[in-house]
């Protein structure tokens, strides 16, 4: 299902001149030199292809010929693009320390490629490329200006006063394409992606942008017997087509590319978006799970710029969604019955681990985010706080210092799939927050919602928006006791470390050993704080509710405890409250 699900997006995305999917047989590469001959089959000029990024020459993305298999210790040459070691039989001399003759083989292999492609197609661009390979030797490197830049770049080629790459060039192009095919498997089967006899596929090429593998990695790969059975081959007991197998690969490579709108980055976990069929909610559907910030700036005279409209569609969906509205209510261009597509993947050495694949129409899709921000839904700290929190953002206050790279590995892909499916949040989530909230003693705004979400929808408790000064459970009223004493501590001494810096932890899980100690130290500020009277009134108001002080506290009733102290402490500080 996934395979042809990816299979059908590429056939849909070439079809669309616009789309940048890659034709069969190529794909894209990173490229930093042009090389430009002259009419005479001679280097002309070295064109520097690279942007510049943060004060920083990169190379840039080109889409160029694909090799059809990977390129391992086998030399294997590039047609019409490689690096120096290839194309000019120059390139990093440690490399030399290994294989003396390195070099003369790659040289070698890239203009034998080029003269067999030649015996079968007649092109001007390729004659100026052979009759510069054959007068070329590595001895010329000299005369090559700003050679320690190009060293072991890739770099591609073209005819002095054309504007188009050789390999873009017609023929060429049209003869690639043909070589590419025959060197698929020589055994035919039944495709299962397809459906039809077609060449198998024995290593499909590699999928990049999951993890840090530069090389790529696979989602289908067999490559020690004891990955076969019923005495098939490796390659036939997955049977995908050549075809389907690029196809395939070339739309996850599409996905995955750097800035695509389909995608979203959680840890570690890539999470794909598409539809089944070209539809303004493809571009639309990773927003709802990764929202734009708000922009504050007035609108031009033109009118709001297509960032501007993009986001203020997206608030619009999401009120509407959080509000229980149909789609049709939200914008007429939406189709509600479309079919999507999401796929999560994550990095597992040479092969991706497929963390959740879920099919459904975008109304499901859009009623199940709805649901979820509804169960986030609770009092903001500051006016800052975002009203639909990213995922991303929501899992981060999981891991130590907010870094990506500390956040558990599971943990990212099962909030996803239960927000996707509309189940349970994963409970590795809830307990993640009441750790990093012993640790760092940190109650702020997205940790509170966390908390808030996993008790309405895991253990279908009431739990409101803010203060709630009727309600009667134990751990709620304690919550909110523990901010009354902190507010009358801070109130007498202005301390740099407060109560919640000492106690927060012990007095949400052994209530019993903790607030006697601290009720007796909050009578003490009370008595020297100037306004301590109104604070005292609360503090006997709360307590009026509390029969008996808990031993112990379950991981709910301190998830509840927590919510007290946030729903307190913001009432006592709330922006235009007076007393």
């Amino acid at each position: 299902m996934i395979l042809q699900a990816l299979n059908d997006y590429y056939e849909r995305k070439v079809a669309e001149p616009v789309s940048g999917m890659p034709p069969y047989g190529y794909g894209e590469q990173k490229i930093s030199f042009c090389f430009v001959l002259s009419q005479r089959g001679e280097l002309a000029n070295v064109v520097d292809l690279r942007s510049n990024q943060g004060g920083q020459a990169r190379p840039i993305l080109l889409t160029v010929p694909l090799l059809p298999s990977k390129r391992t210790v086998k030399e294997i040459s590039n047609f019409l693009w490689d690096n120096t070691g290839y194309v000019l039989g120059v390139g990093d001399p440690k490399k030399l320390e290994k294989d003396p003759e390195r070099f003369q083989k790659t040289f070698g292999k890239f203009r034998s490629l080029h003269l067999e492609v030649a015996e079968t197609v007649q092109d001007e661009g390729l004659a100026k490329l052979i009759t510069f390979l054959a007068n070329w030797s590595p001895e010329r490197i000299g005369t090559i200006e700003n050679w320690p830049e190009i060293q072991d770049t890739n770099m591609v080629f073209r005819l002095e006063g054309d504007t188009s790459y050789l390999h873009d060039r017609p023929k060429l192009r049209e003869a690639w394409v043909a070589r590419y095919a025959e060197a698929a498997g020589e055994r035919k089967g039944a495709c299962l992606v397809t459906g039809k006899q077609a060449p198998i596929a024995g290593l499909h090429p590699p999928i990049k942008g999951v993890g840090r593998q530069t090389s790529g990695a696979s989602i289908i790969s067999f490559n020690l017997p004891a990955f076969t059975s019923y005495g098939k081959e490796q390659s036939y007991n997955a049977p995908v087509g050549e075809h389907a197998a690029f196809a395939y690969v070339t739309a996850l490579n599409y996905l995955l590319r750097k800035g695509s709108r389909q995608r979203i980055q959680l840890g570690d976990a890539s999470t794909l978006f598409w539809a089944e069929r070209s539809t303004p909610a493809e571009d639309l559907l990773a927003l709802l799970f990764d929202p734009p910030v708000k922009n504050a700036d007035e609108v031009g005279p033109t009118g709001p710029s297509e960032d501007q409209a993009t986001t203020a569609l997206v608030q619009e969906v999401l009120s509407a969604a959080k509000a229980g509205c149909p789609i049709s209510a939200m914008d007429p261009a939406l189709d509600p019955d479309v079919r999507f597509y999401i796929l999560g993947l994550s990095p597992n050495n040479a092969r991706l681990a497929v963390r959740f694949w879920n099919v459904s129409t975008f109304s499901q899709l859009v009623e199940r985010v709805g649901q979820h921000f509804r169960h986030m839904g609770i009092e903001r700290q500051f006016e800052g706080d975002p009203e639909y929190p990213s995922i991303w953002r929501i899992v981060l206050e999981t891991a130590p210092l907010r870094k990506s790279e500390n956040v558990p590995p599971l943990l990212a892909g099962a909030l996803v799939r239960a927000i996707l499916d509309g189940l349970p949040y994963p409970r590795s989530l809830f307990t993640a927050i009441l750790g990093r909230i012993r640790a760092d003693r940190v109650v702020n705004y997205l940790r509170a919602a966390i908390l808030k979400a996993y008790l309405v929808r895991n253990r279908q408790m009431e739990v409101p928006m803010s203060l709630d000064i009727e309600r009667r459970d134990p751990a709620y009223r304690l919550g909110r006791l523990f901010a009354l004493l902190e507010k009358a501590q801070k109130d007498a001494t202005n301390p740099t470390a407060t109560i919640r810096d000492r106690y927060f932890g012990a007095a949400s899980a052994t209530p019993a050993t903790v607030f006697p100690q601290l009720l007796r130290l909050g009578q003490h500020h009370i008595g020297k704080a100037e306004y301590g009277g109104y604070t005292d009134k609360l503090i006997a108001e709360v307590v009026d509710g509390i029969n008996e002080l808990p031993k112990h506290l379950s991981l709910e009733e301190q998830g509840l405890f927590t919510l007290g102290y946030y729903h307190q402490r913001n009432a006592l500080y709330r922006k235009g409250d007076k007393e």
